[in-house]
């Protein structure tokens, strides 16, 4: 089977912007970092919890994105999907990792990328 599309995996630590805690920058700083990656927004639906806690999801146009942030201990997960071929599919998710870490100002960055749609014993990872 082919690679139908790379998602990837992000967690950012120790993020210090005030954003974390302002859901209409926060998600402003989502969409910005999903359009200077070439990702065309369809629709975006966003929840903040008693907890402070705040989760965004976008659909983008062959993609999708969530976003999970915690500012009480300044954690960040986010997991985007892109569709299409592998290369430029790569390219603009790392546009997304840089944008978001620096924007969220993160201390730690783990990111894993993997390749989606192959068969099982044939799927390759990176980290």
């Amino acid at each position: 089977m082919e690679t139908t599309g790379i998602s990837l995996l992000l967690d950012l630590h120790d993020c210090k912007s005030p954003a974390l805690d302002n859901q209409a920058v926060l998600e402003e700083l989502v969409q910005s970092a999903l359009q200077f990656a070439g990702f065309e927004m369809v629709d975006q639906v966003s929840h903040r919890f008693p907890s402070r806690a705040a989760v965004i999801v976008c659909v983008l146009r062959d993609a999708c994105a969530t976003l999970w942030a915690r500012p009480e201990t300044g954690f960040v997960s986010a997991d985007i999907y892109a569709s299409g071929k592998p290369e430029a599919a790569r390219a603009a998710l790392e546009i997304v990792r840089g944008y978001l870490a620096q924007k969220l100002i993160a201390r730690l960055v783990n990111a894993r990328v993997i390749e989606r749609g192959r068969e099982m014993g044939a799927a390759r990872t990176s980290g």
